[in-house]
């Protein structure tokens, strides 16, 4: 044990993914299936078993009181069952509502954590919890399919031979069915989806649509697409129309022939009158436990599949978190000889870029458009990672903090500002449960206090298109938000953008009030400004062949067409 981390006899920590705790919390409940799908197929026995005792028996000795006997025992047999059946409905109902919970709960953090979202993988875990409510019930039915036809060999095996003939055309009518409308069936999802596609982009970009009359255009494109969806219906339903039908012949087929040749049997003295109506009803069950199963193929297969994907998705092995070295989160920030490229490029962005800032000092990066300002400040909160070298605060590299350290540690005002359906007062604290005074006092940093106060609910306002707030406004909420319980390190994505002259002013009033509580502050900007004249440390200049970092005291040079060489 160290650190309250359980170890092996190496010293390595023992890894736990979300997967195989979920299968540990849920085996006593799979268990409990297990034992109620047996007392399940075991009670089916009691209808052919009646069959047989009334046929074979009863009408023989013409006993009033063996025939109440045992239909009392039959419909005792038959409400258990059926009531086992509805337990046993429920019980997979919660367990696929409880998987699907632990499933999306695991997904949608590690998605957000790593900022990519992951759509597939919550439609896999939907396949996979579907499968499990509604699927899963044959699928545990159908291993004892095997023991009826088993039990109808007994009673004759040429009913025997006629139920597992039906049983394996079942079976190939089924998987022909599955082969041949699977591809229409996907050509649907295609064209549906791509349909609403349309719909939701001409939804986002409604101000386009109307200045360039573009209704019409869209309209015909979703249109189309629908039109097309319509089309692989129609190929669907064709395709699996006729061997619907093949099987709807066979079941009909199977109840002709098994009667017909019992009644011969039965003529020919080979078998018994209560035998043939028992081989029949348990060929029935056989065949309709095959048949359910068969029926689910498609929803077994794509569980199947969902679940590994999820499997190469979540089951990584966790090594309990980072060691947190004392002093982290008030250290120093250091970039260490960072380069980043992006992804499908030749170029690095930055190459060998280091720096210091200490708490309290403020740099200030300058740079024109597509010089990598966005990139520096994604690499600085630790959203995306070097190619080589650190971003360190402290001793401890940002992308390994835990995340609830670099939520505290670190803020951040990206350059396109979005606020989330909800209060004022949850947008600032960034939906956490935190005290009043806490959100108050980020608002009043950000000089946003006295118009949240004027709103209809102040700080319970719930934040919607209905709501009178300028762009700046929304903006400085969200430097609120960024400012919240005074991080450690605060980045500023182009804050002076679409910022009116007061906004302005309560920017450089928070700037300096962040720097005096021991803040380090980090701005990008396309060009040079005075606004901060007196609190800048350090400038940072990007776009030549090296960045070049400076203290303001230096002689500012103009900057060259190819290179960025000024400083101030």
């Amino acid at each position: 044990m160290k650190d309250g981390v359980p170890m092996n006899t190496r010293g390595r920590r023992r890894y736990s993914g979300p997967l195989s705790e979920m299968w540990r919390k849920s085996i006593p409940g799979l268990a409990a299936l297990v034992v109620f799908s047996v007392f399940i197929n075991v009670l089916r026995f009691a209808g052919p078993l009646y069959l047989i005792q009334i046929f074979d028996r009863v009408i023989s000795s013409r006993s009033v009181e063996t025939l109440v006997i045992l239909t009392l025992a039959a419909l005792l047999a038959l409400v258990a069952g059926v009531a086992l059946e509805t337990i046993r409905r429920r019980m997979l109902s919660r367990w696929s509502v409880w998987i699907e919970h632990q499933l999306t709960s695991q997904s949608v953090k590690a998605g957000l954590t790593s900022g990519v979202a992951n759509p597939p993988l919550l439609a896999s875990i939907e396949k996979v919890a579907g499968f499990i409510e509604r699927g899963l019930s044959p699928w545990l039915d159908v291993v004892w399919a095997p023991i009826f036809l088993l039990c109808v060999y007994f009673i004759h095996p040429v009913l025997f031979l006629i139920a597992i003939a039906a049983t394996l055309l079942l079976i190939g009518l089924g998987l022909l069915k599955e082969n041949f409308t699977r591809e229409p069936r996907q050509a649907e999802r295609d064209a549906v989806k791509q349909a609403k596609e349309v719909l939701v982009s001409a939804d986002r970009h409604r101000d386009v649509v109307s200045a360039f009359a573009m209704a019409d255009a869209i309209a015909g494109r979703w249109g189309r697409n629908r039109v097309d969806g319509f089309l692989q219906r129609d190929r669907l339903n064709a395709r699996g129309s006729s061997l619907d039908a093949a099987i709807r012949v066979l079941n009909r087929s199977l109840y002709i022939i098994l009667l017909a040749s019992g009644i011969w049997l039965f003529l020919n003295d080979q078998a018994s009158l209560g035998g043939l109506f028992a081989a029949r009803l348990i060929a029935n069950f056989a065949y309709r436990m095959v048949g359910k199963a068969v029926g689910e193929f498609r929803g077994f297969r794509e569980a199947r599949e969902g679940y590994a994907k999820i499997k190469a998705d979540l089951a990584k092995p966790s090594d309990g978190g980072p060691s947190l070295l004392p002093g982290t989160p008030r250290g120093t920030l250091i970039l260490d000889e960072v380069a980043f490229r992006h992804a499908g490029s030749r170029e690095d962005v930055f190459r060998k870029l280091s720096l210091s800032l200490a708490p309290g000092e403020l740099l200030l990066v300058i740079g024109r458009a597509a010089t990598g300002k966005t990139t520096l400040s994604r690499l600085l909160i630790g959203l995306l990672k070097p190619r080589t070298g650190q971003v360190r605060l402290g001793d401890m590299n940002v992308t390994r903090l835990p995340d609830y350290i670099r939520a505290e540690a670190i803020g951040y005002l990206p350059q396109q500002v979005e606020l989330f359906e909800g209060t004022v007062a949850q947008n600032i604290a960034r939906f956490q449960q935190s005290s009043i005074d806490d959100v108050v006092s980020a608002a009043k940093i950000a000089g946003i206090h006295q118009v949240i106060i004027r709103l209809g609910q102040g700080y319970d306002t719930v934040l919607d298109d209905t709501v009178g707030l300028s762009g700046s406004e929304r903006k400085r909420i969200a430097l609120a938000r960024a400012l919240f319980r005074a991080p450690r390190l605060i980045v500023l994505d182009e804050p002076f953008a679409n910022f009116d002259s007061s906004s302005r002013r309560a920017l450089e009033a928070a700037v300096k009030v962040m720097k005096e509580s021991g803040c380090s502050v980090i701005i990008t900007m396309s060009g040079q400004t005075n606004r901060l004249a007196g609190l800048i440390d350090r400038t940072l200049i990007l776009g030549g062949r090296t960045p070049e970092l400076s203290d303001p005291t230096e002689r500012p040079v103009r900057p060259q067409k190819t290179e960025l060489r000024s400083v101030k």
